[in-house]
């Protein structure tokens, strides 16, 4: 049986990810193919615990245990779920985290994601495809500070294959096309879940420490 989130657990997801997803994210449906058992096990114990995050909890507990999430966790989430959010040309994303720092990388058929969108006026893919031919491996590595109000991040490289993007065309892509299509602000920090009250990268895991107050929203 197939497994979805809750809202809340989606938007979750979206602001644990926002930065190293961006390029590729989009609401199309998709199919999952057939995951070997370890894969499975691991990807709906990331979705309990997203879920855990994204509960708006309207009765406060008398404790909120620190949710960690390790990178095989939400790696086996994406291979699980990126079918449901990915356009086509871009394959499953792995997730890198170290202190301060997640990498993101995917092989990305670039032919395949400009035909993905007919619409002349999604120029990202367009300009993506115009540089780039066939398929590569595209990562994208970010600087991650949590503080007391909320996540920023800020994008420190975007290679694909052997060339690195020019900070240029990243900033023009991320402040013309992405931010206003997905609604957020990477100038300001992003908002915690409730009850989230910082979000610590250690080696190959991301721990969110949580307390009753309603330290974030939903709002981006």
């Amino acid at each position: 049986m197939e497994t979805t989130l809750t809202p809340s657990a989606r938007a979750t997801l979206a602001s644990i990810l926002v930065v190293f997803l961006l390029p590729w994210a989009s609401a199309s449906p998709g199919t999952s193919p057939t995951f070997d058992a370890a894969t499975l096990a691991a990807s709906k114990s990331a979705e309990a615990k997203l879920a855990i995050l994204g509960n708006k909890d309207p009765q406060p507990s008398a404790t909120y245990p620190a949710v960690v999430i390790t990178e095989y966790e939400i790696n086996s989430y994406l291979k699980v779920h990126s079918g449901e959010t990915l356009p086509k040309g871009v394959h499953p994303p792995t997730l890198k985290v170290q202190p301060e720092h997640a990498t993101a990388s995917a092989d990305v058929d670039f032919n395949e994601l400009s035909r993905s969108y007919p619409n002349p006026n999604d120029m990202g893919p367009k300009i993506l495809a115009a540089m780039f031919h066939g398929t590569q491996r595209a990562t994208i590595t970010a600087q991650v500070q949590s503080d007391s109000s909320g996540v920023r991040m800020q994008i420190e490289s975007v290679s694909v294959g052997s060339t690195t993007m020019p900070k240029w065309l990243i900033d023009y892509v991320v402040q013309n096309i992405l931010q206003p299509e997905y609604k957020f602000d990477l100038t300001k920090p992003l908002a915690y879940p409730d009850h989230v009250t910082k979000v610590v990268l250690g080696s190959g895991q991301a721990t969110f420490l949580r307390g009753p107050g309603k330290t974030g929203n939903s709002k981006q």
